[in-house]
């Protein structure tokens, strides 16, 4: 009930500030566990993204964010996992995992932090791993205009238009072959150029 409102709510202020464009909804699965994972450039992408997508998100968030218990409750309605960086946290992979059997959508930058470039970073290998383990597609989605509503550093949000587009889902472990000694890092730089297609739409709509 809370994400609903929380969810209908995000649905009003980012049509007033950001009047936000939303590409290829009907890419996204109605059913089944799968890997959202947008580029990262603001602190506004996670509710840019929850927003945008039809069915409740999951999300892999720093544990320091958990610290203050007002914070970790909150977070955790609204579907936060905390993880430990580097992917270290046996306890975190399982559970995104286990979220991913269960049905349910789970956000991940592949980046693994906000990037101020205007190139993609360097991807990591765990939503790779957490895809494969699962068996759940990955859906490339870009996004364009949340650096210019609050970059990374910034404190305010200024009201900007802002698009996001998802992609075809992707099941990495039919185009390469898991057992492969680099089939991560292979899957890894065909996600991301599916995801760069994303952003340059994004960026076209701008």
């Amino acid at each position: 009930m809370f994400y609903e409102a929380t969810h209908a709510l995000a649905r009003v202020i980012f049509k007033i500030l950001f009047n936000l464009t939303i590409i290829g909804v009907e890419n996204v699965p109605k059913t089944g566990g799968f890997i959202v994972t947008p580029n990262h450039k603001s602190a506004l992408d996670i509710p840019i993204v929850g927003r945008a997508l039809p069915r409740k998100m999951y999300t892999l968030a720093k544990e320091e964010l958990f610290s203050n218990k007002l914070v970790a409750a909150y977070l955790k309605a609204m579907g936060g996992i905390p993880l430990k960086r580097n992917f270290a946290d046996v306890g975190s992979l399982r559970a995104a995992i286990n979220v991913l059997k269960e049905g349910k959508p789970l956000l991940m930058f592949p980046e693994g932090t906000r990037v101020n470039d205007s190139k993609l970073g360097v991807p990591k290998k765990g939503f790779i791993f957490i895809s494969t383990k699962a068996k759940a597609p990955i859906l490339p989605t870009g996004m364009a205009g949340t650096e210019n509503a609050m970059p990374k550093g910034s404190k305010t949000v200024k009201a900007t238009h802002i698009v996001i587009v998802f992609g075809k889902p992707i099941k990495t472990w039919e185009i390469f072959d898991p057992k492969d000694k680099d089939y991560y890092e292979k899957s890894a730089e065909y996600v991301m150029k599916e995801i760069e297609k994303c952003v340059e739409i994004a960026k076209e709509k701008l």
